[in-house]
């Protein structure tokens, strides 16, 4: 006896699983496509996180800077005093 598997995600046929693959089936199985197609989103959440990361870090560096210069001009401004 067998028992047909489908992607959980789209329900597509994956295989007939026989009698010693059914204490490793959990429910969640999906196919091949969908499993890349969930790769590959976690690879663009990532990128897009890592490019925001890069630009926030520009902005507090440039900021940094800004506040540095700032505070050098106030104190050769009490120097001069």
């Amino acid at each position: 006896m067998s028992v047909k598997i489908f992607c959980n995600a789209c329900q597509r046929f994956i295989k007939d699983a026989s009698k010693n693959d059914l204490n490793i089936l959990t429910g969640q199985e999906v196919c091949q496509d969908c499993e890349q197609k969930v790769k590959s989103a976690f690879d663009e959440v990532e990128k897009v996180a890592r490019r925001g990361i890069v630009q926030i870090e520009r902005k507090r560096d440039d900021l940094r800077a800004e506040l540095e210069r700032m505070v050098k001009k106030v104190i050769k401004d009490d120097e001069q005093a």
